[in-house]
């Protein structure tokens, strides 16, 4: 039995048992009757149409299992990120953001925006490089801006990522560089 024809019997067999007593359930099943293809044998040939093939199915799962890493991912680097900003001392936040200026992921404080924190964070990476590169300084590890109120600290967590840490002014700088090279070790793999 072709898919059309199990669809059609299924939808006379809800007719029929949802069917107003003294209605004609017959005629209720053949006014809900589908046209799906393969319903009558001239069109079972097109009934592949609307079945993947093979191939196409290799396809279809492949995306779809593509989509699925993507939100694993996203939500293993959301948990990285939440656990090193909870458990590292004066850490007030941090994002996960492309070198175009996308934001990956964050975990920063309420009054600071997602999309303008990662666009300057690609401008920052983008000004370290060309400092390093103007003033022969090799590939740069990592740029830190210091001010009043604390540390924001960019490193590369592969080609694909950079890590933005914000810090608070009393962060002890040794033991930061660590936890912040840590949690790049840690994400890096995840982005791979």
């Amino acid at each position: 039995m072709n898919l059309g024809n199990f669809f059609n019997q299924l939808i006379r067999a809800f007719a029929s048992i949802f069917a107003a007593p003294g209605n004609a359930s017959s005629e209720i099943a053949e006014a809900t009757t589908l046209s799906l293809p393969g319903n009558t044998p001239e069109e079972s040939s097109t009934s592949e149409e609307i079945f993947p093939t093979h191939s196409d199915s290799e396809t279809i799962y492949s995306n779809i299992i593509e989509e699925n890493k993507i939100m694993i991912n996203t939500s293993m680097l959301q948990e990285i990120l939440q656990n090193f900003v909870s458990s590292t001392p004066d850490v007030q936040g941090a994002a996960l953001v492309t070198p175009d200026g996308l934001a990956l992921t964050s975990v920063l404080p309420g009054d600071m925006d997602d999309e303008r924190t990662a666009a300057m964070s690609a401008s920052m990476l983008s000004l370290g490089e060309r400092i390093g590169r103007e003033l022969a300084r090799g590939k740069v590890e990592r740029i830190v801006v210091e001010g009043e109120k604390g540390y924001g600290i960019l490193v590369g967590c592969g080609v694909d990522a950079v890590l933005l840490v914000l810090a608070n002014s009393a962060a002890k700088q040794g033991l930061l560089f660590l936890e912040i090279k840590r949690a790049a070790s840690r994400i890096a793999p995840i982005i791979g």
